[in-house]
């Protein structure tokens, strides 16, 4: 810890007594260098926070506008990043005490420090918050690595789970197909019971046909035929393909291109990705909307919103990645369902005929590809996908 770092404190003391023994304590310290600002109530306080940068906030609890903890818990709500030294009475040390572990990084009981000890306090707060940053900074990423390292187990296991079913499924229910099919060239009846019958199975049959499909592809997506694609030219044939129905739903397309290098990817199972999330936004905006398309390469870097990517160890810190945004208008995703979103067999379809493999097929190719796939709400409200992989 450096103590001749310079240090910008700003007194919250209504006691003008209090605020000139601060002042020449801290002028005649000998431990580092100090700029103070003073002001005596928390309203002035706020207004000084917001318009200037400070490593730490000297604070007493009693102030006209406002009393006790309440008075800490109201900066630290407003302003979590900046460091805070309780000020407090004598024989008030219990206060002081709860301040701490209120989220206070130190306190002192006044009349009963030296310049010297007050100082040291002050750096202390500072460098105290520091490591609790970094502490809840590395929990978590703690926490998002054992959330990854439990899905990804997951998904193993119902991959493996899901073609075991579907091959077990696939052989008999060709056989039902055949023989519906067989017995409708057959069987010439003007009774339109049979007919309806028939055709009712025969679609049923199909649907089932459909649903192992989607099994198989959910279990086997990581068997790719991968050549240098641009993405910007599989999203523009994703959007041909689906143009009709945005037009139906009235969806319009924005495309953000940037210029981005080729990569090598499976084409088609890339196209089914980005048409499945296409499906799913116009699904999400029965009444019109936007669907935004933005595509950008970028080098990864040790900034807190990178983490995610490089986390489980299939990105580095300077690693070139594509970045493919999808953005929509719709009514965003609820909180209750978000971290279920990329399970197999979770939908919020299932009474129109969803299965809930769309996504999970989607994760796992992207993840088959060597990429990450997340999804988000917007500020602004609506959803974003985020698609990323490596050059």
């Amino acid at each position: 810890m450096n103590l001749k770092k310079f240090l910008r404190i700003l007194v919250i003391e209504n006691n003008e007594i209090d605020c000139k023994i601060l002042k020449g304590m801290l002028s005649e310290s000998s431990v580092g260098t100090f700029q103070l600002d003073f002001t005596d109530s928390l309203h002035k306080a706020f207004e000084y926070l917001q318009k200037h940068n400070f490593d730490v906030v000297l604070l007493d609890l009693n102030l006209p506008d406002c009393k006790g903890l309440e008075t800490l818990k109201r900066v630290n709500d407003e302003f979590p990043d900046i460091a805070i030294v309780i000020n407090t009475g004598a024989y008030e040390d219990d206060l002081g005490l709860k301040a701490v572990s209120h989220g206070a990084q130190d306190y002192l009981i006044k009349g009963k420090y030296t310049s010297y000890a007050l100082s040291k306090a002050l750096y202390y707060a500072v460098e105290r918050k520091r490591v609790e940053e970094e502490l809840k900074s590395a929990y978590t990423r703690l926490k998002e690595a054992q959330s990854q390292l439990i899905q990804i187990e997951k998904m193993n296991v119902i991959g493996g789970l899901a073609s075991g079913v579907a091959h077990e499924v696939k052989n008999p229910l060709a056989t039902i197909l055949y023989g519906i099919e067989y017995l409708t060239q057959k069987i010439q009846t003007e009774d339109e019971k049979i007919g309806l019958t028939l055709k009712t199975m025969k679609e049923s049959a199909q649907k089932a046909n459909n649903i192992v499909k989607d099994l198989l592809d959910f279990a086997h997506s990581s068997k790719l035929d991968r050549k240098p694609e641009n993405l910007n030219d599989i999203i523009e044939k994703s959007l041909q393909l689906t143009k009709v129905l945005l037009d139906k739903h009235r969806v319009q397309a924005i495309k953000q291109f940037g210029v981005i290098p080729s990569i090598s990817v499976d084409a088609n199972r890339i196209e089914q990705v980005i048409v499945d999330l296409i499906l799913n936004a116009a699904y999400v905006m029965p009444e019109g909307g936007a669907l935004v398309f933005r595509t950008l390469t970028r080098k990864l870097t040790k900034n807190y919103n990178d983490v995610i990517f490089y986390i489980d160890k299939k990105f580095s810190v300077g690693d070139s990645i594509v970045l493919v945004e999808i953005e929509d208008t719709g009514p965003g995703i609820p909180a209750e369902i978000k971290d279920k979103i990329f399970d197999p067999f979770f939908t919020t379809r299932r009474a129109s005929g969803g299965v809930g493999l769309g996504l999970s097929v989607a994760k796992n190719i992207i993840q088959s590809h060597g990429g990450e796939i997340m999804l988000e709400n917007r500020k602004e409200g609506g959803a974003r996908v985020k698609i990323c992989l490596k050059v």
